[in-house]
């Protein structure tokens, strides 16, 4: 089930309007990769012109080194499985999960045999001749993923599958998607709008705006090191202060910041991540600000400082947010020293 899948330049045009443009992506043999976008961004076309039910307007799919073009989706090997489950209501979980291999030809018994491997899989084995109509909806999703996995795709597509549980449910999936990975090594393209999904369950994130890759990476180098705006904006950065960048370091009414090599001086925006900052005694950190927000997330605060610096004419007051542990000994108003907690910060200059 460990396939290596290429998007090769791929574009999308419906009429005059262009929904993918250009699109290069690879993943590799038993990676997870997450498209993570707001909706409309093209991620759910990209998925599904890799399971054959779309065709590109230019570009390449490939697997394993074939070109996937005219390919029917049934012979591709690639599954999908969707936000509903889309079960057959009027067959029983476990031939829910053995359709595939009975359209294949198998016998009844054996396509079952199959199913059940999956079914205890996705710990639903003691439910396999239940009706669809009597399950939860995350049991629905778990008959739904065992499906996929019996057919032995090359490739499993998700597109949003999660989305419409509670949070405990995902919880409980993301550790169900973390053994499936374990046991069968599958090579897996997620499609989400949720940040921390794509973190937990992606070993990288392809981050699509406007049908375009505007960053693709780690999961880490992503939330510490955006390449735009945007991307720290959709991986929840709360940083993002206007200022200068000269010698090496990012000037504003907060002070002085080192930042990454390799920048030029002028204008940009110091991403650094609220969870990146700590806060300490004035006379302890290179910037310095009062707090001028202070916001409860329960186990968490949500800290903001304004710099004491001058600013140049026309541009907002410099302000950074930290997020700190419980409820912090802080006061409105009060002084204090800010320092990253690495040595340098994170600077984007578009």
């Amino acid at each position: 089930m460990s396939s290596h899948l290429e998007f090769r330049s791929i574009s999308r045009t419906f009429g005059d309007a262009e929904v993918l443009h250009q699109i290069s992506l690879t993943v590799q043999p038993s990676g997870c990769v997450a498209l993570l976008g707001a909706s409309g961004s093209g991620k759910s076309t990209l998925l599904r012109i890799a399971a054959g039910l779309d065709e590109p307007s230019s570009g390449e799919v490939l697997v394993d080194g074939e070109n996937l073009a005219g390919i029917p989706s049934e012979q591709r090997g690639v599954a999908l499985v969707f936000q509903k489950a889309l079960l057959f209501p009027h067959l029983s979980v476990v031939d829910n999960v053995a359709f595939s291999a009975r359209m294949a030809g198998q016998s009844r018994k054996a396509s079952r045999e199959h199913a059940m491997a999956y079914l205890e899989l996705v710990k639903l084995a003691d439910l396999a001749h239940r009706s669809p109509g009597k399950l939860s909806g995350g049991q629905e999703q778990r008959v739904a993923l065992a499906r996929a996995l019996a057919r032995t795709p090359r490739i499993l597509l998700l597109d949003e599958p999660f989305s419409s549980l509670d949070s405990g449910l995902r919880d409980t999936m993301y550790s169900l998607m973390g053994d499936i990975r374990a046991e069968l090594a599958p090579t897996i393209v997620l499609v989400t709008h949720d940040r921390r999904e794509a973190s937990v369950l992606a070993d990288s994130i392809a981050v699509l705006d406007s049908g375009r890759i505007l960053q693709h990476g780690p999961v880490a180098q992503l939330h510490y090191q955006p390449a735009t705006l945007a991307v720290n904006r959709l991986l929840g950065g709360l940083n993002a202060v206007p200022g200068r960048l000269v010698a090496g370091a990012h000037h504003s009414a907060l002070g002085r910041f080192p930042v990454q090599r390799g920048l030029g001086d002028g204008p940009a925006f110091l991403t650094v991540r609220q969870e990146a900052i700590h806060i300490v005694a004035p006379a302890d950190g290179p910037a310095t600000g009062s707090v001028t927000g202070l916001k409860s997330l329960g186990a968490h605060t949500l800290v903001h400082v304004t710099g004491h610096g001058p600013n140049q004419p026309n541009e907002p007051l410099a302000t950074l947010t930290i997020e700190v542990p419980g409820d912090p000994d802080l006061r409105m108003g009060q002084d204090v020293g800010l320092r990253l907690v690495n040595a340098t910060g994170w600077a984007v200059t578009g």
